[in-house]
């Protein structure tokens, strides 16, 4: 407590991820990079006697998991992993929701890539759950084609469609953050050569400690 204001730091951000057990996603690291950065992080999965795509999801206490956190990230590699780790996806947002967890979607191309449009349309039907959109610079290009929008206007078109309070990406080799969020557009270098799931968790651990608007959304972009 300074000046009798209670201060808060990235060791107060709480994240919970779910993804697969062998740990390889996009879900378990962006938890990971978070991890280091001084967050508390929690990783769900199924058991260890179970196969991730037909595990009894049903299992997961969501509303004990996400009761107090900030952030519950999922990646669409989850959603191609089977019907139960879908449905489970599913049951995460819905209960992360109610308990007033913020969501995180990684959105990456995946290894068939005809599947991308299975993953994205289960994004899409689900996008009003979402607060930070994550696009890889690979899906920036994919869904730019499947959706027939520009890559430089598709994540202001996904924004304003969806309505995502942040629709980000970060493209490593330019060192370049892009943010559209309910006020405004970002569009900055980086001080550091990032990769871009390392400048995803500066952004979500910084985010909820920055100051509303714009200049906190920016000051997020370059933590």
């Amino acid at each position: 407590m300074e000046n009798g204001l209670i201060t808060v730091s990235i060791s107060d951000i709480q994240i919970v991820a779910f993804g697969n057990p062998s740990k390889n996603d996009n879900s378990f690291n962006l938890l990971s990079k978070s991890k280091l950065l001084g967050a508390k992080t929690n990783f769900l999965t199924c058991k260890d006697n179970e196969s991730f795509s037909n595990f009894n999801h049903g299992t997961i206490d969501w509303r004990k998991m996400t009761n107090g956190i900030h952030w519950l990230v999922n990646s669409t590699e989850t959603i191609l992993s089977g019907i139960s780790p879908r449905s489970a996806l599913g049951a995460g947002m819905t209960f992360g929701e109610l308990e007033g967890a913020r969501m995180v979607m990684v959105v990456d191309v995946p290894d068939n890539s005809e599947d991308l449009s299975k993953a994205w349309g289960f994004v899409i039907n689900r996008i009003r759950q979402i607060h930070v959109l994550f696009l890889t610079s690979e899906a920036l290009f994919a869904i730019s084609k499947l959706e027939g929008v520009g890559v430089e206007d598709l994540l202001k078109e996904i924004r304003n469609r969806g309505l995502v309070p942040h629709v980000c990406s970060y493209i490593a080799d330019e060192r370049r953050a892009l943010v559209e969020h309910s006020l405004g557009s970002i569009d900055v270098v980086t001080n550091d050569t990032l990769e871009p799931l390392e400048w995803l968790a500066r952004f979500i651990c910084n985010l909820p400690l920055s100051e509303s608007g714009n200049s906190g959304v920016k000051s997020a972009c370059l933590s």
